[in-house]
């Protein structure tokens, strides 16, 4: 089965091309055409790349607090969110989500732990000792439940079940592994976007 996968963002993304190169077929998505009001798509899962809220990088944040409405129904319907680092010292940058989650800015070099067998776990390569974070995730709904890898500050990659759907985000500053893309969908629905 093929997924379609959005990505939230300005302009073209190197990014998009080891998501399908894993099987999945992607499209850009700009803050332009998510404010369009004849823009509707039923999608497995949208992405939002690092550094989303950073106002010299992009202006995707306002984007996404303007549409939080259609993202929660996304995600409620059975739709997969990825998101990952913020990218700027902004403890809010997370507050489009339905769910409360408060983000701590802070480049890094970690060796992180794991919270169990979860697949998730996998978004590092076989053999990475330590892995570049831009900060930690806290106040997470059901805390440790939801928590799927940890810095010594705190976490890094979560995981909270929303409606039919999951919302998956990571402070990770580095591709995810083939493993984590392949498994990120699997068992997942669909939204309305």
């Amino acid at each position: 089965m093929v997924t379609q996968v959005a990505f939230i963002w300005e302009g073209p993304l190197l990014f998009t091309k080891l998501f399908e190169d894993c099987g999945h077929s992607c499209e850009l998505v700009t803050p332009q055409l998510l404010a369009a009001p004849f823009f509707r798509r039923k999608l497995h899962g949208v992405i939002i790349p690092a550094g989303f809220a950073s106002p010299d990088h992009c202006r995707i944040l306002t984007a996404l607090r303007a549409i939080s409405p259609r993202i929660e129904r996304f995600i409620n319907e059975g739709g997969t969110l990825l998101a990952f680092g913020a990218g700027w010292n902004h403890p809010q940058a997370y507050d489009w989500l339905p769910v409360p989650v408060t983000y701590q800015y802070g480049f890094a070099q970690e060796l992180l732990g794991s919270n169990g067998r979860h697949p998730y776990a996998r978004i590092i390569e076989d053999g990475d000792e330590t892995v570049s974070i831009d900060g930690t995730l806290n106040d997470v709904p059901n805390g440790e439940e939801h928590v799927i890898l940890s810095a010594p500050q705190g976490p890094v990659l979560v995981q909270v079940p929303y409606g039919k759907g999951r919302i998956v985000i990571t402070s990770l500053h580095e591709y995810p592994s083939r493993h984590f893309i392949r498994d990120l969908y699997t068992g997942g629905g669909e939204g309305l976007l």
